[in-house]
């Protein structure tokens, strides 16, 4: 199935002088990605948390969190993506994987959420991931 946007109310792509980007969607064959670009901070990651326990209640078998273009990535990111985890599991889903910028990487380290959420350098390397945990 060829990619397209979302167009749920998270899909709405702001401005990229914006200093809270919302989350965008793609669904692709294997996976739901979920695109955020730019600060995760208190101001956008109750949303970014909100938007994918949504995606993965409406059956999402796969999440792929595209976090390679985050510069700054608070605490409450990192909040968010636990809930996000601890959602997934009750549901039993496969697990969410995350690519991460640098800055993200360094930031999932420091808190070891490196050892409970499956990080990646590429979309291409989650989506892969993806694939081979379905089979």
């Amino acid at each position: 199935m060829p990619s397209r946007p979302a167009t749920d109310r998270m899909g709405v792509v702001m401005e990229a002088d914006s200093p809270s980007p919302a989350p965008t969607t793609t669904v692709a064959e294997d996976a739901v990605i979920v695109r955020i670009v730019g600060d995760v901070d208190m101001a956008n990651s109750d949303d970014l948390r909100e938007h994918c326990v949504d995606l993965l209640d409406d059956g999402a078998d796969a999440l792929v969190l595209d976090l390679s273009e985050v510069s700054f990535f608070a605490s409450s990111g990192i909040a968010a993506l636990g809930h996000i985890r601890t959602h997934n599991a009750s549901l039993r889903q496969r697990p969410v994987h995350v690519v991460a910028s640098r800055s993200v990487r360094r930031s999932l380290q420091v808190t070891a959420m490196d050892k409970l959420l499956p990080l990646h350098d590429t979309l291409d390397d989650a989506l892969t991931a993806v694939r081979a945990a379905a089979n």
